[in-house]
């Protein structure tokens, strides 16, 4: 008998330990699934504020069929289709599946997929459409709203569309891979973009040379612009008054085809939209560099072959590369006392 006691009682501590851990583990589903859909309603509660206050400040944005999804160790929105409207500036996109998620246990980092093709109306343009196989962007936010935003597009293409809204036929570009990475520093906005085997042709059907091209730039005071947006909605105007520094824009001929330019130094954009700095030029192969400038924008073909033949003449050899040191100030080229023409405001 004591015996049978002595193995009841190992089998009676047992069974309360499971009946605790079971108990905690029910506990614990139940909290976890009220916290789950409390932050539901405050993410639906939080996307609908916005849109409201979006309308109220003259752009409409759509998100049809909008669905919290993901529980019970994600959250994340779905919408059907997205659209956005400005009517100040006539801008009007839209594409199509919008998916974003964010784990349960770190909501402030987001990842979203969105489906083609992307449809842009705007003024002075002709109706856009550009397609992909992936886009997926990522976010992070922290207690001061955004912090960082990457985006990242495989096999992007874009293309004129027909006045009539006809499907567009040949793309006027097409690349392997675009990325773009937005963050703040401080008040400071930092950008970052690449862009892999760009090729197609223009409008004027002129033909591009498949270019590799990198831009990586920092504006001072633009911080805010992750949260706020661009002020008036237009880059060139919200560049006026402000000053940044070039950090790296490049671009460089594919396929192991020589020529490349590379461009850095901090800058200046007057009121007016006219560019002050001082820059660092390196190039490859100058006169290649000029042409393939020239037939895209004929407007500066008298800049660019001042700007060859001065690295021909004055330019010095670093790393393979002819480098030479351009003062630029109220949108007049120079090197050194020799003049090589005006940039045009932005």
């Amino acid at each position: 008998m004591a015996n049978a006691r002595t193995e009841e009682r190992p089998r009676s501590s047992a069974m309360r330990v499971f009946t605790w851990i079971g108990a905690l583990v029910l506990i614990l589903a139940v909290v976890g699934t009220a916290a789950w859909f409390y932050l539901a309603r405050e993410l639906d509660g939080r996307v609908t504020s916005a849109l409201d206050a979006a309308a109220g400040g003259g752009t409409a944005i759509s998100c049809p069929n909008r669905e919290v999804f993901g529980y019970p160790f994600r959250i994340g929105l779905h919408c059907d289709s997205v659209a956005v409207e400005s009517a100040s500036s006539g801008i009007k996109a839209s594409a199509g599946e919008l998916r974003t998620a964010a784990q349960i246990y770190d909501p402030t980092r987001i990842v979203g997929e969105l489906d083609g093709p992307l449809l842009v109306d705007a003024p002075n343009l002709p109706p856009l459409e550009m397609s992909w196989e992936l886009a997926q962007a990522s976010t992070n936010l922290f207690t001061k709203g955004l912090m960082r935003m990457s985006l990242a597009v495989d096999q992007p293409a874009l293309a004129i569309r027909s006045s009539d809204g006809a499907a567009a036929t040949a793309p006027l570009l097409t690349s392997q891979r675009l990325e773009m990475h937005l963050a703040r520093n401080g008040e400071t906005l930092l950008a970052a973009l690449s862009n892999d085997g760009v090729a197609g042709q223009l409008p004027n059907g002129v033909a591009l040379p498949t270019l590799n091209v990198l831009a990586d730039v920092s504006v001072d005071s633009a911080g805010d612009w992750l949260v706020r947006g661009v002020p008036g909605g237009r880059l060139d105007e919200a560049l006026r008054g402000r000053s940044g520094e070039l950090r790296n824009v490049s671009f460089a001929f594919a396929d192991n085809v020589p020529g490349s330019v590379a461009l850095s130094g901090p800058f200046e954009i007057a009121a007016d939209g006219r560019i002050s700095g001082d820059f660092r030029l390196a190039v490859a192969d100058a006169d290649r560099i000029a042409s393939a400038v020239n037939a895209l924008v004929p407007g500066l073909g008298g800049v660019t072959q001042a700007v060859a033949g001065a690295i021909t003449f004055a330019g010095r050899q670093e790393n393979g590369m002819s480098v030479i040191d351009v003062q630029v100030r109220g949108g007049e080229m120079r090197l050194g006392f020799i003049p090589l023409g005006r940039l045009p405001p932005i």
